[in-house]
């Protein structure tokens, strides 16, 4: 019969395993960003900044998790998740900057309202940029932290 509690060994196993899909999911968006070209103006470099963020969260997490180190990477994946969240927005914005320019839309974008035009771009109705892109850096930011609830390291302070 089961008490409803995994065994030590096994939240272990769980934590490497949340730490191992986020290094994919970083490893995943280096590459497609290396693919994208993502770099030709600063703000195209913020997500490779976040990466390396989240590289030094995944660090202190993984390696010696110690409270200090692992609070830290919290701190570190909140600001990544913030990013993310700006990302999305940019690209929408993107997206919605392309709307005049959009074969379907040319002649009718001007007299769209407002929310239809940002609704277009947000789904991706209108422009090239990928709306949800960004979110697998806050996505992995999460699975830093959550490899982190609980942590032996935090419940011994």
């Amino acid at each position: 019969m089961t008490t409803g509690t995994i065994p030590g060994e096994e939240v272990g196993i769980a934590r490497r395993l949340l730490l191992a899909l986020a290094g994919l999911a970083m490893a995943g968006t280096s590459v497609e960003l290396a693919l994208e070209r993502h770099w030709d103006d600063f703000v195209k470099l913020i997500p490779w900044f976040a990466l390396g963020v989240l590289a030094v969260a995944l660090a202190l997490v993984a390696y010696r998790p110690a409270a200090r180190r692992i609070a830290i990477a919290r701190l570190l994946c909140v600001l990544v998740i913030a990013a993310s969240a700006i990302g999305v927005y940019k690209h929408i914005e993107e997206n919605h900057k392309a709307g005049p320019l959009d074969y379907r839309y040319s002649e009718t974008w001007e007299s769209m309202s407002s929310a239809e035009q940002w609704w277009k771009a947000a789904t991706k109705a209108v422009g090239p940029a990928p709306v949800l892109a960004s979110g697998v850096l806050a996505q992995a930011a999460l699975g830093i932290i959550a490899a982190t609830v609980g942590h032996p390291a935090v419940r011994r302070r």
